[in-house]
C-alpha cells in the first residue's frame, strides 16, 4: 500500500506537510511530536451513526451445510488440471465438461491493450499493395480472435507480438509472445490435415512473424524471407489459392504473395547465395555446417490474377531472365528479345487491366510500380537499345508530380526512383518523400533504405567523370550485397 503524502500531526493541524522522511521537518521546526506516515485503524465515534452500521448477530446454530463451504481461490488452469486428474482417478464418474474460453488466454483480460494498439496504429506498419490496410487488419483480428486449433493460438500471439514490438520496441513481452506464436505454429494438426481455416491462419501467423522481422529497429534477419516461403509453402499445400474463400482469406494470400513476389528482387542481386553457418544451424538444426540453404531454391508462386499481381509477376519474371551485362550470354539476340518482350508486356500492363471500380490509391499504386519496372528493365539492359522517349518524360512528370507531394510505403519503387536521380533537386526530393512517408504514414523506419539510397548516389558520383558505362545491376548488386543481411523491398 502507498505512502500518505502527509503526516498524521501536519493533517491534523490542517497545512501542508513537506513529506520528509521518516519525520516532516515542519513537525521539527515547530517542535511538535511527528504522528508519521503510516496507515491508522479507526473506529465510530459514539452517536456516529454513519460508521456505527454492524451486522446481525449469527445464528445460535449454524447447519453443517452452511459450516462447510468455503470459496478456493483457482484459475482456469488449476480447473482444467483438476479435471483432467478427477477423470484419471475416477473415469467412470461424468464430469460436467467445462467451457472452452475457460481453457484458452482472454484477451479482454490480458491482451486488450496490445489488440487495442494493433487495431488502431499498428496496423498501419503492414505494408500491402492492392488490400487496403483497414482490410487486412480487420481479416486478421477476426482470424486472430478464432482461437480453437493451434494455428489459430499462434496468429493470436503472432498479432501480439507484433504489437507489443509495434508499441514498446524489442523487449520481453515481444519475445515472450514471439515464441508462443512459434510454439504453435510448429505444433501438430489434429488429424495430421490443415481445414481451409487453419490454412489461413498458419499463413496469417507466418506473414505477422515476417511483419515482426521486418519491424525490428535494428534492421531484419533474413528470417523474415523464410517466414514468407512458409507461408507460400502452407498455401499451396492446402490449395488455398485453387478455392473460393471470403475476403479474409483473400487479402492474406494477396499479401503472402505480395511479399514473396517483391522478395526475387533482392534474392537476385544478393550475391551471399547462401545462409550464413550460425544462421542455418540455429533455424535448421538437421541442416550440415557446410551445406547452406540456398537463397535460390524457390521461385515466385504465380498469384491470383489482379493488378497487384500482374505488374509484380513481372518483376518476379525479370528477375529470373536478367544476366549480368558481362555474362556472355548477355550478349545473345535471344536474351535481347526477351527483354523487349518484357518491356513491352511492362508498358502494355495497364490496357490489359480492368481498373474501372478499383480504389484510386490502388490505382496510382499500379501505376508507380509500372513506372519502376520500367525503368529497372531499361537500366538494366544497359543500353542494348534507346529507352523510349516516352519513358523519359514519364520519369521527368513522376519527379514533377507524385514524387513531391505522395507518399510511398514501397520500399522497391524508392529505390529504382532514387536512381534516377542525377541532381540535388531530384534527390532532394526523394529525400523528402522518404520522411514525408516515415512522419505521415505510421510505417516501418526507411533507415536502412535510405542509407542504400545514399551510397547509390555515391557510387553514381564516382563514376560520374569515368569513361566506362557504369554498371547498373552492378551497383545495385553491390550496395544491397553491402548488408549484413538480406534487405526486404516491400
Amino acid at each position: 500500500m502507498n505512502h500518505r503524502k502527509g503526516c498524521w500531526t501536519c493533517t491534523a493541524r490542517r497545512i501542508q506537510c513537506d513529506g520528509h522522511q521518516p519525520t516532516c521537518r515542519k513537525c521539527s521546526r515547530a517542535q511538535r511530536k511527528c504522528e508519521g506516515y503510516e496507515m491508522r485503524l479507526s473506529w465510530p465515534r459514539d452517536n456516529d451513526r454513519k460508521r456505527a452500521i454492524v451486522a446481525g448477530s449469527p445464528p445460535a446454530v449454524v447447519s453443517s451445510d452452511c459450516r462447510n463451504n468455503f470459496f478456493v481461490n483457482t484459475t482456469s488452469q488449476d480447473m482444467q488440471v483438476y479435471r483432467d486428474i478427477t477423470l484419471r482417478v475416477q473415469p467412470h464418474l461424468l464430469i460436467r465438461s467445462i467451457p472452452k474460453l475457460w481453457m484458452q488466454p482472454q484477451p479482454s483480460s490480458k491482451y486488450t491493450d496490445l489488440i487495442q494498439h494493433f487495431h488502431d496504429t499498428a496496423y498501419l506498419s503492414l505494408v500491402t499493395f492492392t488490400t487496403d490496410s483497414v482490410q487486412i487488419r480487420d481479416a486478421l483480428i477476426h482470424m486472430a480472435l478464432a482461437r480453437d486449433s493451434a494455428p489459430g493460438l499462434a496468429l493470436f500471439f503472432a498479432l501480439l507480438s507484433f504489437s507489443s514490438l509495434h508499441r514498446s520496441g524489442l523487449h520481453q513481452q515481444a519475445i515472450k509472445l514471439k515464441i508462443l506464436a512459434l510454439q504453435y505454429l510448429s505444433a501438430p494438426v489434429k488429424g495430421g490435415r490443415l481445414s481451409p481455416a487453419e490454412a489461413a491462419q498458419h499463413v496469417a501467423a507466418s506473414m505477422l512473424l515476417s511483419a515482426f522481422e521486418i519491424l525490428l529497429p535494428s534492421g531484419s534477419s533474413c528470417e523474415w524471407l523464410w517466414y514468407v516461403w512458409g507461408a507460400i509453402d502452407i498455401a499451396q499445400a492446402s490449395s488455398l489459392q485453387d478455392r473460393a474463400h471470403g475476403n479474409d482469406i483473400d487479402h492474406v494470400l494477396d499479401w503472402a504473395y505480395y511479399y514473396n513476389a517483391v522478395s526475387r528482387f533482392p534474392i537476385y542481386h544478393w550475391r551471399h547465395k547462401s545462409l550464413p553457418p550460425e544462421t542455418t544451424a540455429a533455424n535448421y538444426p538437421n541442416t550440415k555446417d557446410d551445406q547452406h540453404l540456398t537463397l535460390t531454391r524457390y521461385r515466385p508462386a504465380l498469384p491470383s490474377p489482379n493488378p497487384t499481381h500482374a505488374i509484380l509477376n513481372l518483376l518476379s519474371e525479370t528477375c529470373d531472365k536478367l544476366y549480368d551485362p558481362w555474362d556472355p550470354r548477355s550478349r545473345s539476340q535471344d536474351y535481347h528479345n526477351s527483354l523487349k518482350i518484357l518491356e513491352s508486356r511492362a508498358e502494355n500492363v495497364l490496357s490489359t487491366l480492368s481498373l474501372a471500380n478499383s480504389d484510386a490509391d490502388v490505382i496510382l499504386g499500379v501505376k508507380i510500380w509500372q513506372l519502376a519496372t520500367r525503368i529497372y528493365l531499361a537500366r538494366a539492359s544497359q543500353s542494348q537499345w534507346e529507352s523510349s522517349i516516352n519513358l523519359e518524360s514519364e520519369i521527368e512528370e513522376a519527379f514533377d508530380g507524385i514524387v513531391m507531394v505522395c507518399l510511398c510505403k514501397h520500399a522497391f519503387p524508392l529505390l529504382i526512383m532514387a536512381c534516377e536521380a542525377s541532381t540535388d533537386e531530384r534527390r532532394t526530393a526523394i529525400i523528402d518523400l522518404i520522411g514525408r512517408t516515415e512522419r505521415d504514414s505510421f510505417v516501418r523506419n526507411f533507415g536502412k533504405l535510405r542509407d542504400m539510397i545514399e551510397s547509390v548516389w555515391v557510387q553514381q558520383d564516382l563514376h560520374a567523370d569515368g569513361d566506362l558505362l557504369v554498371n547498373y545491376l552492378g551497383i545495385i548488386s553491390t550496395v544491397i550485397s553491402s548488408n549484413t543481411t538480406l534487405p526486404f523491398f516491400v
